[in-house]
């Protein structure tokens, strides 16, 4: 397996204990996400796995998105097992497959998407009233790839604007706000 896919794997890891800590009343709370619910992170983050899996098999994400169907948490462990499986399979790293950012083999893409579910692990987390538990390294390297990336990542259907950071934000917080989110958010 590719330093991308475990990594990738890390950061789903750290989404996948937020689920489990997450109380059955809290899926339709709101969350950072701009009109998204608890619910609907995981479903966005189930939507990715499923898209993922896709890939490996040399197709774009052409399956019907289901995400949004029946249990949260029961959803996202099919959803957890099937991206395992799928990145398992011998030469799925190297397929070749259409992207939202173009062709590229899965191994490039999981060597920037990565980022997604450990930025979904907080907002799911702050949404359900945990503390978000974020992997340092992660956090320290998402940090640094999101500011070489600027404001590449801006725009419709992804980051807002930076927030401001501060002398006293400490990393997690300094990831957070290069996401567009504010690190306070309550």
């Amino acid at each position: 397996m590719s330093d991308n896919a475990r990594t990738f794997l890390k950061a789903l890891y750290g989404f996948d204990a937020t689920v489990a800590r997450t109380a059955p009343e809290r899926w339709r709370d709101r969350s950072p996400c701009e009109a998204w619910t608890a619910a609907d992170v995981v479903a966005h983050t189930v939507a990715m796995n499923h898209m993922i899996a896709d890939f490996t098999e040399g197709r774009g994400a052409d399956r019907p998105d289901e995400s949004h169907r029946g249990d949260p948490v029961e959803t996202w462990q099919q959803s957890f097992e099937l991206v395992q499986a799928s990145l398992d399979t011998r030469g799925a790293l190297q397929t070749v497959s259409k992207t939202p950012w173009g062709e590229m083999p899965v191994e490039k893409f999981l060597g920037f998407v990565w980022v997604d579910p450990l930025i979904h692990t907080w907002d799911l987390a702050m949404a359900t009233g945990q503390e978000p538990r974020l992997d340092a390294g992660l956090v320290e390297q998402g940090y640094r790839r999101l500011q070489r990336a600027g404001d590449s990542l801006r725009g419709e259907g992804r980051f807002g604007p930076a927030v401001v950071e501060t002398d006293d934000m400490d990393m997690a917080a300094r990831f957070i706000a290069i996401t567009g989110r504010d690190p306070s958010w309550s």
